[in-house]
């Protein structure tokens, strides 16, 4: 019976990467890593919302927001292929988040506010 856990855990682990190609954070959260799935997820959605967003600025924001967006969701994918996460990732994420509200918030919102 031990035989079969290796084949077992190792589909387990291609089955939580691609569901993170295809939903950003899913394999995390189907592994049993709630926290870490949603940081996922709440960072390429927060590095998603500026290419949705019309804006009169001179910088060029879709671009570097995109490339971010889509490392992370990468990235996602290859967290969940493996065994297990370091705190180093959660650490990344929670650091990347906050530089993107920092990001969203310069960009996007100081513009519309009058002070």
């Amino acid at each position: 019976m031990k035989e079969n856990e290796p084949e077992k855990r190792g589909r387990s682990r291609v089955y939580s990467s691609v569901l993170s190609l295809i939903f950003p954070g899913l394999g995390q959260m189907a592994r049993g890593r709630i926290i870490a799935g949603l940081l996922f997820f709440l960072n390429v959605a927060l590095y998603f919302i500026p290419l949705f967003i019309q804006q009169d600025i001179q910088y060029d924001v879709k671009t570097p927001s995109l490339l971010i967006a889509v490392g992370v969701w990468v990235f996602s994918a290859m967290d969940a292929f493996l065994y297990r996460s370091s705190f180093l990732v959660l650490a990344l994420l929670v650091c990347l988040f906050c530089f993107g509200a920092g990001f969203f918030g310069a960009y996007f919102i100081l513009p519309h506010v009058d002070i």
